[in-house]
């Protein structure tokens, strides 16, 4: 079986260092997949999540609040601002920060700061979507 070599780094720490045999992404263009042996590529990476799977077959996912992406016929480096394993994050602090956030856009008013507010939400988002994920990879 054909495999790459997947680094995830975050502004504090490296996350994640090991072959896979596949990576999926969302660049600024949209998703994507990469396999061993894909063509070179840089992009910039939205908030959301990486999902990988491992030799044996486990996928895993982590959290990205957005950074850059290298690919190369034989790996994948993910530099990133905010890097957290799905396993990691905590869904009640996740649904608490998601309904403030939402209660900003219901008040609106005169905030100025409106896109930040929608740009946080996204992020509170992805952030669920990825505990949800790493919680149904758990279970398999």
């Amino acid at each position: 079986m054909a495999t790459l070599k997947l680094t995830i780094v975050s502004a504090e720490k490296s996350i994640f260092e090991g072959t896979v045999t596949s990576v999926r992404a969302t660049g600024t263009e949209g998703e994507f997949g990469i396999l061993p042996g894909h063509i070179s590529f840089l992009t910039s990476i939205k908030p959301g999540i990486i999902k990988f799977t491992l030799e044996d077959g486990r996928e895993e996912v982590i959290y990205i609040s957005g950074g850059f992406l290298e690919a190369q016929p034989e790996f994948v480096i993910v530099l990133a601002d905010v890097a957290i394993r799905g396993d990691e994050l905590d869904r009640e602090r996740i649904l608490e920060a998601k309904r403030r956030v939402e209660e900003k856009i219901a008040k609106r008013g005169n905030d100025k700061n409106y896109d930040m507010v929608f740009a946080k939400l996204g992020r509170e988002l992805a952030k669920l979507k990825a505990y949800e994920l790493a919680e149904k990879f758990r279970k398999h």
